[in-house]
């Protein structure tokens, strides 16, 4: 199925940038900490050498070079720039010496506070630390100061102390090894750094693995965030937005194909008899049979509720029912839900383009229009013909303007009358709704109870027509007239819940009896949702209203549906009556319609008649009731009036 794999190396590819930016960045903070570790141990390092320096400095001062100066014999401290005595000279060499020998000073100078080299290891008189520098002026001071010099000196300044004073005669310059600190302190920060290193690697590990799971949950919840926006939860199907996107990418290619919407008839009364569970069950379990059906490049989507919509690219509108038929069979298969045997049945709708249009909004309204007339018909699977291609325009301004016309008082009443057999006086009357539009002028019903029908407005419609209808009747009763009161009724008018209930609660409030009104119901009606409509049937039969069927012999009523029904009417089609005084086909077909009435203990009632020789015929043959041009057109009630030896309605001409 088209749309059914969801595209994931985009996802992929996206989630391997978003590791690396995440390994990238935890990398940073990683690297850094190490050299800032390396960069502070460093420092370390050079502060411990500059400690153990001066130490050393302090020791070889007070230890070796005192001793040697036998300082105690200055005073003052006025100084050492007269020179050294030539004891002092040996003492120091001796001293200095040793100590050169053991490796613990590099070299050795004895300066005066002029910078004159009174004393050097090496027998040099020149050369060291300037005096300017300011580690000597500090050291002249009394103030030691020790430098680390590259990687293997550490030069120190070190005030001399006369013993006897404690004052700073001279400078000591020395200059230290470094290589053994060091050394040492190598081996102490690669230990240290091996274990920081082996705690910085796992961390940046931690951190590299907390960057995976996250860019892949991340990765993951985009994933679903969008296969969620662009498919239905339940059924799992492409949704309303995802079937848009897809058919107008195929149309935009051209070729030929199908587009078809799908209602499930019944679903209603699931929802209501077993609950919510199981109307959800029933949808996936209709969407899986449904798409088990369908081919690898056909688009199966849910629109919303129990309707789906169906893209068949590359198949004609032959190929297309086809497909449906084998649809239609699996859905219709019985299925248990919540221990419940049921049998569910769907209505298809089918447009093809580019012969019914090349926009999916127009294909769809196309569908749409098809698919009613399949939900008021038996088959089930209607292509659109283009008759009426209008309405599929118009059904949404129509809607729009027929809710402000119920609001507004724009509909009327007319009554056509129903006269009786042999004799012709009116024994009743048949209520049919006319808008009186502001912009178009007065409208026929068919006009506008198609769009309100299909939307629903079908149901404040007939409800309007009800009240004023009964309205009427007691202004007609009031002037002796006692005539019935017929008034269609929709499908849906009979799968609402509480609708008989509510006709009831109208007659005892208008205070006609219940036998004096007569529901008219097409036949499609009892060929759609039986259960439905037969529950509502046998109620109002209950409460001694009058049901007709409407339509007789143009619809796919099965006799079965007749069976057990309170029918106080049987209504014979025009399209029989038209002709019935010279067709015997017709003859034979009224004849037999009119027993089957009388059978069931109904009437027969004959539609459209406008001859006399059609009325002659019908009388003879023992029809009950009449109706047509013959005996009146529709007007308002007070017009009504019939002679009963002409059968003409007062002001109106054939």
């Amino acid at each position: 199925m088209l749309l059914r794999r969801a595209r994931r190396r985009p996802h992929a590819r996206t989630s391997s940038r978003l590791f690396a930016t995440y390994a990238a960045a935890s990398l940073v903070p990683v690297v850094a900490l190490g050299a800032l570790v390396l960069h502070s141990y460093r420092n370390d390092a050079a502060e411990q050498g500059r400690a153990q320096g001066l130490a050393q400095a302090a020791v070889i001062a007070e230890m070796a070079v005192a001793p040697a100066l036998n300082t105690e014999d200055r005073t003052g401290g006025a100084g050492i720039d007269d020179g050294l005595t030539a004891e002092q000279s040996d003492g120091m060499r001796e001293a200095t010496e040793q100590a050169i020998f053991r490796g613990s000073v590099l070299r050795l100078r004895l300066r005066s506070f002029s910078g004159r080299v009174l004393f050097s290891d090496d027998g040099s008189t020149s050369g060291g630390v300037p005096v300017a520098d300011a580690d000597f002026q500090a050291a002249a001071n009394g103030e030691s100061r020790a430098t680390v010099i590259g990687t293997e000196v550490i030069r120190v300044l070190q005030p001399l102390v006369a013993s006897a004073s404690g004052q700073s005669i001279g400078v000591i310059e020395l200059y230290l090894p470094y290589r053994a600190i060091a050394d040492r302190f190598h081996a102490q920060v690669s230990q240290t750094w091996w274990r920081i290193g082996g705690g910085l690697a796992a961390l940046y590990l931690v951190l590299a693995l907390l960057a995976w799971w996250t860019t892949r949950s991340l990765s993951r919840y985009a994933a679903r965030q969008e296969h969620q926006a662009m498919h239905d939860i339940l059924t799992g199907l492409p949704n309303r937005a995802a079937f848009r996107k897809r058919a107008e990418a195929v149309l935009r290619e051209g070729g030929t194909g199908a587009i078809v919407l799908s209602d499930l008839n019944r679903f209603k009364e699931v929802n209501d008899t077993l609950g919510h569970h199981a109307g959800d069950e029933l949808l996936r379990m209709v969407a899986g049979r449904m798409r088990a059906a369908l081919g690898p490049d056909d688009l199966l989507a849910r629109l919303g509720g129990d309707e789906f919509a169906i893209m068949l690219p590359g198949r004609s509108a032959a190929e297309a029912v086809t497909l449906l038929n084998e649809v239609r069979n699996r859905i219709t298969a019985e299925m248990i839900l919540d221990g419940v045997p049921l049998n569910i049945e769907a209505a298809f709708g089918v447009s093809v383009y580019p012969e019914h249009g090349t926009q999916l909004k127009e294909l769809k309204q196309h569908a749409d229009f098809a698919m009613y007339q399949g939900k008021r018909g038996a088959t089930g699977i209607v292509v659109y013909s283009g008759d009426g291609a209008g309405h599929p325009h118009q059904w949404l301004v129509i809607q729009a303007e027929l809710r402000h016309a119920l609001e507004r008082e724009e509909l009327v009443l007319h009554y056509q009358p129903k006269v009786a057999l042999p004799g012709g006086e009116v024994c009743g009357v048949e209520a049919l709704v006319r808008w009186q539009h502001p912009q178009r002028g007065l409208l026929p019903p068919g006009e506008f109870l198609p769009a309100a029908e299909h939307s629903g407005l079908i149901v404040p419609l007939t409800e309007w027509v009800l009240r004023r209808a009964l309205a009427d009747q007691v202004g007609w009763t009031a002037t002796g007239q006692e005539w019935t009161l017929s008034v269609n009724v929709s499908a849906r008018n009979l799968e609402v819940r509480g609708f008989p209930e509510f006709v009831e609660d109208l007659l005892v409030a208008s205070g006609v009896p219940p036998h004096r009104l007569m529901l008219e119901i097409t036949e499609t009606a009892l060929a759609g949702d039986t259960d439905e409509v037969v529950r509502a049937i046998t109620e109002l039969g209950r409460y001694g209203i009058g049901i007709s069927v409407d339509d007789f012999g143009t619809g796919y009523t099965s006799l079965s549906h007749l069976r057990g029904l309170p029918i106080t009417e049987i209504k014979i089609d025009r399209a029989f009556v038209a002709d019935v005084a010279r067709d015997q086909q017709s003859q034979a077909i009224v004849r037999s319609v009119i027993e089957l009435a009388h059978g069931l203990g109904s009437r027969a009632t004959a539609e459209g008649v406008e001859t006399p020789e059609v009325r002659r015929w019908l009388a003879e043959a023992g029809c009950d009731e009449a109706q047509g041009y013959l005996f009146g057109r529709p007007v308002p009630w007070p017009q009504i009036s019939v002679n009963e030896q002409t059968a003409h309605v007062e002001g109106v001409t054939r």
